[in-house]
């Protein structure tokens, strides 16, 4: 797969995933659908920020470091998308429960942060 294709399949499947984000807004009531609606919720949700930070990663990492393998920028882009919408996500279902404050994020954001340093030790001595 070339790194066109690649970005063409990553768009068009995150295109989609906003649109079943947008879609699970304006369809699920939240007070009547109960979990299952909010689960659907924060996965579309998930999914689409997942695709959006790694798409845009991607093609940062690409044209910052055009001598490196395309593959490895997918594997750093697609990593750090995941952390980051653990990141987001967490903090709105944080938020959702009245959880959220300035020490519980910076808790949050260090412990992802040390998770990430951690995963590029571990690459890195093998």
């Amino acid at each position: 797969m070339t790194f066109r294709q690649y970005l063409f399949w990553m768009a068009l499947s995150t295109a989609l995933c906003w649109l079943g984000v947008f879609a699970v807004i304006q369809i699920v009531d939240p007070s009547e659908a109960g979990v299952l609606g909010v689960l659907l919720f924060y996965a579309a949700l998930s999914l689409a920020l997942i695709g959006t930070f790694s798409a845009l990663g991607m093609v940062v990492r690409a044209g910052l470091h055009r001598h490196e393998a395309v593959s490895r920028h997918v594997a750093v882009s697609f990593r750090q998308s995941l952390l980051l919408t653990v990141l987001v996500v967490g903090s709105l279902v944080l938020q959702s429960r009245s959880l959220l404050t300035w020490w519980n994020l910076l808790l949050f954001a260090g412990t992802l942060t040390f998770l990430e340093f951690f995963l590029v030790s571990f690459r890195s001595a093998r």
